[in-house]
């Protein structure tokens, strides 16, 4: 009697400890913010009107367009809670990257950006997903 006392007392602390593990869930702001995203971009402190547009992948990767569609440069990105970075080569050779912040509600990246290393010799930008 005392064994299957002993047993049942595992078993409804195993069922707990499982009851109480934290679910995964597929709606993450990573698998949010894939898909593309146009803006506009600005230089030092004049305020973003340039066309800008992006292509997240959910692998990390990303590519850079120009107004008419065709791919300029591709990098890769990371999101890290709401804080949004990328790199990205033009075919040129020349690296950018952007710091900013991610709103998934509303699908908004907003930030500067800059020539890499530094990015203090950019400006901002912001991008609403598409």
């Amino acid at each position: 009697m005392k064994s299957y006392i002993k047993l049942l007392a595992v078993l409804l602390a195993t069922m707990t400890f499982l009851a109480c593990k934290k679910d995964e869930t597929t709606n993450t702001p990573k698998a949010n913010l894939q898909g593309i995203y146009e803006g506009q971009w600005g230089s030092g402190s004049q305020a973003p009107s340039n066309f800008i547009k992006f292509e997240f992948k959910a692998d990390g990767t990303m590519k850079r367009f120009d107004a008419q569609g065709t791919v300029i440069a591709s990098g890769s990105w990371a999101l890290n809670g709401i804080n949004f970075e990328c790199t990205y080569t033009h075919s040129d050779g020349q690296v950018h990257k952007i710091a900013g912040l991610y709103t998934d509600f509303e699908g908004i990246i907003m930030g500067t950006w800059g020539w890499a290393p530094s990015k203090a010799n950019g400006g901002t930008m912001e991008l609403k997903k598409k």
